[in-house]
Formats: C-alpha cells, structure tokens, sequence
C-alpha cells in the first residue's frame, strides 16, 4: 500500500516564540536566542528569518553572528552619502524602507520550560487532526506524521491538511512551519529541508514542497552540498569527495556501476560499510521505516549519560569535583528509574588553552604525550576514556562516585585544564530482573562464613544507601532539586545548583 508522509518543522522555533511573547512578529523582527552571560563563544540557539537575511547562520556563536551583522552594516553605512546612520531598528520592515537605518536585533535568553510548553501545545493541536500512533515526535520543533488514513477521512490532499493543521497552529501561536510530504519519511524529510525552505511562503509563512520518487531524483539527484540532506554529515562528504562523489546522483550512479568500473556498490561497502545501504537506499529514494516500526523499536543494550561541558577551563581537582556531582546524580537516576549498573565508563575531553601550554612545554616532555591535532592544526592532549566492572550490580551511590573518581584520576593528567566530561552506566537492568537473578543464588560448598557474611553486610549496606537516596529524590521532587544538596556542591566550582535551574544545559 502506497502511504504518504508529512514533516513539518517549526520556523526558528525558539526565536519565534520570543518574538511572540514580545507581542512582536516571528517573521520580520531582527532576534537570535542566547545567553551572552556565558560569553561571547556561546552557541545561538536560534535565529529569526529576517536575522538570517542579512547573513546571519543558523547556529552561530554569538561572536560570529556580531561580526556578520557589522559586515551587513557597513555595506548599508557605504552606500549612505554621509557614512552614516540616521537611526538603528530590530523590524524588517522599517530597515527595508530605510536604507539609513542600522541594523539592530534583540538577544532574547533561552527560556526551554517556555519552549517544551509551547511545543507541547502545538503538538495537543496535531492531535486534533492525527492519532498519537501515528505521529513521531523527532525534536522539539519537528514531527513526522503518517497522513495515509486521514486523507480519505477527511476528503482532502496532503498538501491541504498539511496547510489546515500548521494554519491552525499558527492561529493558536503565531508560530508558523515549513513542511515536506512524500511517499516515505526520507523524501518527506529532505523536501522539507531542502526544498521547501526556497519555496515562497503563503500568507502565514507556510513552505510546503511534495516530492514523488521521480520527482525527488529530479531535484535532489544534482544537490549540493550533499550535506543538506539528511544523515549526510561533513565527514560522510569527506569520504565520497575523495573518489569524485559529491551528489546523490553520484551516489545513486556508483551503486549501479559494473564490478570492472572504479565506481561501483562494493567501493561504497568497502568505504562504510553496513551503512552503504542506508546510502544507496535514501540516493535513490527509498526507505523502508514506517512510524509503526519506530514506535515498536525497542533498544536491545540501555545505558545512562551524564555529560556537560564546562562553562570554563577547569583544573585537576575542580575536574574531580565535577566528577563526583555527576556520578551522584547518575546514581540517584539509576535509583529514580529502579535500576542497577554492572559497568561504567567515563571520557574526559581538554580544553583548548592546553594547546598553548604544549607549546611552552620541553620537546621530550611532548613526545611523550598522547597528542591529537585539533580543526585548526594546534596540538591538544588527546580526549580519555576508561571502562570499569562492579563484582556485582549496584546503585550504591558511594560506590558508584568512589569508583568514576578512582578512574577520573587514573586516567586526566593533572597538568591540563578540561572542558567536557560524560559518565556513562553502560550496563544496566532493572531491580525486578535482578532479583530474580539473586534469587536463584546459592552458597558453593567452598564459600567460608567470612564470604557469606561479607554478601549479606553488603546487601544490607545497600539497601540502607537505597533508602536514603529515595528520600533524597522524594525531597527533591516536592521541594525542588536544590533543596537537598551535598556540601561538595556548595564549593565556588561546583556545578549542580546551576544545572538544576536548567533545562538541556539552558536556563529553565
């Protein structure tokens, strides 16, 4: 059975609900969401339409979207007979009918509570229209719908019930979208990305582009840069460049070259791998995931992650205290959702002032070293990582924190400053599964009292940690995360009452 597909992702999601919470218009009002106080290398989360018109990218630092809003202000300020700029604006339209205007824009602080709720509203309106079942949420800003049964339900095309429901969501937020359909999610994917993005909006800055098979081998087969396309990153691209590949035509044109021909399917295998065939498959338009399947996948390894990066270059000792606050809220997640941990892993990445300390540093001291070079050429202290095995399964809050600080100064060289750590619970199962498993143990007949009586001291060293750390989380869910917190996090370097006033890593 032929289905149909709809993508639509929010425009500038996060700019566009600042905007509409200043009573200003997402369209055409100059403004790009980041926190300036975490200077001026930090990330925009997102930038208005009439923001990236004058140049602005879409993921820019803050230094970089600056330096993009001089330039487009000095090619106005050249233009003007006096040099110089009458008044500045943030609105699109007035900098459009005044040519001696400057442009200017809002920093708006991300708000991430605002914008799951927000989110959450638009997606209570696709209920409306579609079954849960049949809606794959992908981010915060993006959906994937299987349209099929609702066509004939409602007596309308795709394209018009795409047009109803981001119309309805626009009436109730003021925040438009831009849409793709096709026959699978990969074309419904990349027409949205790729193709609708240049289509002309309507009246409510809706894009819709619908692509067919044949029609998506048309327009897609001669794109470029191939790294629009979905699941083509800037190191997938590196490695079709080297043999002449730059299109999904070329991809498309390997695949079917004869085994005599330098360019042939066994060259994409020989080069990726198993993932030859999701290349092959999306360069000439196929794919066979349905959302059913999505929604029935079940993972057959889980695992917890902790990470951050630092807001700064942080030093040996300040590194370990980061190190126990994250290993104790990893313990206290794996208790939250009742499960116990066989294996941990931690990797810790340098910041990138180090690069300037190896330069100062003696020559045999370097070669010495585990050295890598970064994207610009400067030597840095190669990224570390470390596993490590619990005799048994534990959530033991002490143990899992001695055990990430045993490794964290096992493995980071005191010397160097660090910018990113992750700690991982990489083997895990649930308490249920685990009882079960205990509850099939017996004593070998060379086991001593001593071995016996050290298994059941643990087991009720345990059981007494697990009580407490439940009642930690029961404080913390009634009062807030902050109301329970171990000295530890009450030192100048200690981040876990900054993070529990966040969301992913932005301020709530």
């Amino acid at each position: 059975m032929n289905r149909t597909y709809i993508a639509i992702d929010l425009k500038s999601f996060y700019a566009s609900v600042e905007c509409v919470e200043r009573g200003m218009n997402p369209l055409k009002t100059n403004l790009l969401v980041a926190d300036p106080d975490r200077s001026e290398k930090t990330i925009c989360l997102a930038v208005s339409p009439s923001l990236k018109s004058f140049g602005v990218p879409g993921r820019p630092r803050l230094f970089e979207a600056k330096q993009k809003i001089d330039q487009a202000n000095n090619e106005r300020r050249m233009k003007l007979p006096s040099k110089k700029f009458f008044a500045k604006s943030y609105l699109a339209d007035v900098l459009n009918d005044c040519g001696d205007y400057e442009i200017d824009y809002v920093i708006a602080k991300p708000r991430m509570a605002l914008y799951i709720e927000y989110s959450s509203r638009i997606y209570g309106i696709y209920l409306k229209y579609i079954a849960p079942e049949d809606i794959h949420v992908y981010s915060i800003d993006e959906v994937f719908i299987d349209a099929t049964p609702y066509l004939k339900l409602y007596g309308m095309t795709a394209h018009e019930l795409t047009v109803k429901m981001i119309h309805d969501v626009f009436d109730a937020t003021g925040i438009t979208a831009t849409a793709g359909i096709g026959p699978n999610l990969f074309i419904a994917k990349v027409a949205m990305d790729v193709v609708a993005k240049k289509l002309p909006p309507d009246r409510k800055g809706v894009r819709i582009a619908e692509l067919d098979e044949i029609e998506f081998r048309k327009k897609l087969w001669p794109h470029q840069p191939i790294t629009d396309i979905w699941r083509i990153g800037a190191g997938t691209a590196k490695r079709l460049a080297k043999y002449g590949i730059h299109t999904l035509g070329d991809i498309a044109r390997c695949s079917i070259g004869k085994q005599n021909d330098f360019l042939n399917e066994n060259l994409l295998y020989k080069e990726f791998g198993i993932n030859a065939e999701l290349l092959i498959d999306h360069a000439w338009g196929y794919e066979p995931c349905t959302i059913k399947q999505i929604k029935a996948y079940k993972p057959k390894n889980h695992s917890l992650t902790n990470g951050q990066v630092l807001p700064r270059a942080y030093e040996y000792e300040e590194g370990a205290i980061i190190v126990r606050e994250m290993a104790e809220l990893l313990s206290l997640d794996l208790v939250q959702k009742k499960l116990l941990v066989k294996q941990i892993c931690l990797y810790i990445g340098y910041d990138i002032e180090n690069a300037e300390k190896i330069n100062f540093m003696p020559r045999n001291e370097i070669r010495e070293m585990n050295l890598c070079k970064d994207g610009y050429g400067r030597l840095m202290p190669s990224p570390v990582q470390r596993r490590m095995n619990f005799k048994s399964f534990t959530q033991n809050i002490d143990d899992i924190c001695d055990s990430f600080e045993r490794m964290y100064r096992a493995i980071t060289n005191p010397k160097f400053s660090i910018r990113r750590l992750f700690l991982v619970a990489s083997e895990i199962t649930t308490e249920e599964e685990h009882s079960k498993n205990e509850g099939w143990w017996t004593p070998s007949l060379f086991d001593s009292d001593s071995e016996e009586k050290h298994r059941q001291s643990k087991k009720l060293e345990n059981d007494k940690a697990k009580k407490i750390q439940a009642a930690v989380l029961s404080m913390k869910s009634k009062y807030g995360k902050n109301t329970l917190v171990r000295g530890l996090s009450l030192q100048e370097s200690a981040m876990t009452m900054t993070r529990n006033k966040q969301i992913g890593g932005h301020q709530a």
